[in-house]
């Protein structure tokens, strides 16, 4: 049987029982609009009839006067009720509190303010005239924490303002899609195959199944696909994501010495944490569209059918790679496992000199086999010797992988049972992506030797000899050339490149301890086309804004001495830039991006 409540009274009803708010002669006026904005009523709520007040009681801030927020208000006001009188003293019937005017609305009794001593007591003590100069002080703390907080809101909103500026979600973009290396390309789509939402991608240092196999490396991997240009920055990202000049709120009122005016606002280095940061595909004509572009173009790079000699080998590298790099993952989760220590650093070089060299000959799951025996091993050993330092016991499992590794390699027909893929240490996220959609394998079962049989034959390299002057992909011709070759293939070089290499030339020249002439006069002239490359890539595009710059490069005519050859600064670094636009990314090692990973 089902027990229902009586009805609630109907709210016309109640109305009659609002009170009427009353100042107390004499009172404070803080204490007054203290109280008038304790008993402020909104109205009743239809179904329940229970009271609506315009605020909350923590909202209402009572700094100096007390603790109790009824006592305060009623220091300042008087709440009366029409037409109902005190049960105990017989006269008007003035609420003590909120919860005094609740009782009244369920038809219970409640007692007056004059009725109640301890109340009484308490008006006394907030009114007491030897407690101003206490209040006065508690005012003012309040008053500088209000402001404080208001400083910080607006700190935090200058960095929200600057990330939006710094790194906007702008489509549609019609810029051709950056080349970039192996490694890169199966990180970007990785993290838009398994991240939950790819608008944006973000917390993916928080993945169940982790990005790459060593937790350590995932802040650089993710950092590379946005120096790449695959991915952008998403302006989403919380500030913390980023290094911020002051470093914080705190630090920057710090050196303001407490001046809340002269705190520095906050400006946003070129640094970022790639794990905390949001990142987004920008290569679209929305956030939906540039994810899907992104995945179909990367699944035609990554096809090794389309890939010559070197790309493929880049492909087994990073295969090796991922192979060592799990198998480094599945030792230490092992470790955990067994209750023995991590690996000291002293012995982390040669664990990963033994997996990475076992890795080239063996699949995954035969050194899962190894890695399972060796850590066995140890923790029997532990067992057996009870009073030996734990520490020990890892060694042990690392010299006797060490051991174990090296036979694998050096007895090709030692026979190892392969394990399968466990669970509960499910391969990383780039892993999947490599082996089971790029390269149709098994991690588990495929070697190296193996993978490299599989491979279709690679696209034959150009001969730069037989070829036909419209149809030359690559400019290294004269350089005259180069320009028309840029145009019509934009897909083959990035733009991102040349203020980069501008960028190296200008840092080259300021590092050198004795830099001659000829160094200042190219460093000179690598700032003025990169400054040029920075005001023209808004309005024309990233790849027309590093033609324009590639273009005028020889409008840049003060001679250089260092060549017997005459040669202008300008015509110098055109040919630099020419010959690093026809090479792919993986051959410039005198330009690698900046590092955008914070130490």
């Amino acid at each position: 049987m089902t027990q229902s409540s009586d009805p609630s009274p109907p709210v016309a009803d109640l109305s009659r029982l609002i009170p009427s708010v009353v100042p107390v002669a004499g009172a404070d006026p803080e204490l007054v609009a203290i109280g008038e904005r304790y008993w402020a009523l909104a109205g009743f709520a239809p179904e329940s009839g229970t009271p609506v007040w315009c605020e909350k009681v923590n909202d209402i801030s009572v700094a100096g006067w007390g603790k109790k927020l009824y006592a305060v208000a009623a220091a300042g006001v008087r709440a009366v009720v029409p037409e109902r009188e005190c049960p105990q003293c017989g006269g008007a019937l003035v609420l003590t509190s909120r919860t005094a005017f609740q009782q009244i609305l369920d038809d219970e009794e409640s007692v007056c303010v004059e009725c109640v001593p301890s109340l009484l007591e308490a008006i006394r003590f907030v009114t007491d005239p030897a407690r101003k100069a206490k209040r006065e002080q508690a005012r003012a703390r309040d008053l500088a924490q209000r402001a404080a907080r208001d400083a910080q809101a607006r700190w935090i909103a200058g960095q929200k303002e600057a990330i939006a500026a710094n790194h906007p979600a702008v489509f549609p973009c019609d810029d051709a899609l950056p080349r970039a290396g192996v490694k890169e390309m199966v990180a970007t789509l990785a993290l838009l195959r398994f991240a939950s939402s790819t608008s944006p991608i973000s917390q993916v240092g928080s993945w169940v199944s982790p990005l790459y196999p060593e937790a350590a490396k995932a802040a650089t991997i993710v950092a590379s696909t946005v120096q790449s240009g695959l991915l952008a920055i998403h302006p989403d990202s919380p500030p913390r994501a980023f290094v911020w000049e002051p470093q914080s709120y705190e630090h920057a009122a710090q050196e303001a010495g407490g001046d809340l005016d002269a705190v520095a606002s906050p400006e946003l280095t070129d640094q970022f944490y790639p794990l905390e940061a949001s990142l987004f595909a920008p290569w679209g004509t929305s956030a939906g569209t540039a994810a899907k572009n992104l995945d179909d173009h990367l699944t035609e790079e990554l096809r090794p059918a389309g890939m010559k000699a070197g790309r493929q080998d880049d492909l087994l590298a990073l295969a090796q790679e991922l192979i060592a790099s799990e198998a480094i993952r599945y030792f230490t989760n092992r470790l955990d496992e067994l209750n023995l220590p991590d690996v000291p650093p002293n012995h982390t070089a040669r664990l990963m000199d033994a997996v990475e060299k076992v890795a080239a000959h063996r699949s995954l799951g035969e050194i899962y086999n190894l890695v399972w025996r060796t850590t066995s091993a140890a923790a029997e050993a532990a067992q057996k010797n009870p009073r030996a330092p734990r520490a020990n016991m890892t060694t042990f499992a690392v010299n006797k992988l060490e051991s174990l590794a090296k036979r694998a390699v050096d007895e090709p027909d030692w026979s190892i049972n392969p394990f399968s893929e466990i669970q509960r240490y499910g391969v990383a996220a780039m892993t999947r992506v490599l082996f089971f959609n790029v390269l149709d394998a098994n991690p588990f079962e495929a070697t190296l030797a193996s993978l490299r049989a599989s491979l279709p034959e690679p696209v034959p390299e150009y001969d730069d000899v037989a070829a036909e002057p419209e149809t030359d992909p690559s400019p290294r011709g004269a350089v005259a050339a180069d320009l028309p070759w840029m145009g019509a293939n934009l897909q083959s070089w990035s733009p991102r490149d040349v203020p980069r290499l501008l960028d190296a030339i200008k840092k080259h020249s300021s590092d050198l301890p004795e830099p001659q002439v000829d160094d200042r006069i190219l460093a000179r002239g690598a700032t003025q086309l990169k400054a040029l490359y920075e005001n023209l890539a808004p309005h024309l595009g990233e790849h027309h804004a590093a033609m324009a710059v590639f273009g005028a490069a020889p409008l840049l005519t003060h001679p250089l001495s260092f060549s017997d050859d005459p040669q202008t600064s300008g015509e110098f670094l055109q040919e630099v830039l020419s010959h690093f636009l026809g090479q792919s990314k993986d051959e410039q090692n005198s330009i690698a991006p900046v590092n955008d990973t914070p130490e």
